[in-house]
């Protein structure tokens, strides 16, 4: 799947991006969920609405409600924390950007190639996306092991 994002703070010119994001068949395959979120939303491939809005209870289901208005940050960040209570030790220490240092942490750990998922995570410089990358303990111990010492 192609994401089109319009505008965002890490685009200076404010020419827009496109991610690509692969079809995994996984239980949690990011297009497979995307796809069923917009099914049971109602909402067409070629919607110019915001995809992600306010969602009121309907009687056993959930409706979209304000579609020309997107989600704020504040509610998603609201969501975010709700999700995790309970399942990490301190939420207090996690934000949206978490999921980014997770993301490049990951491809990090996995071996993806710096520029591949520097382009994916939209970071300009190496330098703002080595501050997302939190490297493994054994990796960091790995530099006094081959020294020797």
């Amino acid at each position: 799947i192609e994401i089109f994002i319009e505008s965002s703070k890490t685009d200076i010119y404010r020419d827009g991006t496109r991610v690509v994001i692969a079809r995994t068949f996984s239980y949690m395959c990011p297009v497979s969920n995307f796809e069923l979120y917009l099914r049971l939303a109602g909402i067409q491939d070629d919607s110019e609405e915001y995809v992600f809005c306010a969602i009121s209870k309907s009687g056993s289901g959930y409706r979209l409600r304000n579609r020309e208005k997107p989600l704020s940050y504040t509610r998603v960040r609201e969501l975010f924390i709700e999700a995790f209570t309970g399942i990490v030790d301190n939420i207090k220490v996690y934000g949206l950007h978490s999921l980014r240092s997770g993301g490049a942490t990951a491809s990090a750990v996995r071996g993806i190639p710096d520029r591949i998922f520097k382009r994916h995570g939209r970071w300009r410089s190496e330098s703002a996306k080595d501050g997302y990358v939190q490297d493994p303990l054994s990796e960091r111990l790995s530099v006094s092991k081959e020294l020797g010492l």
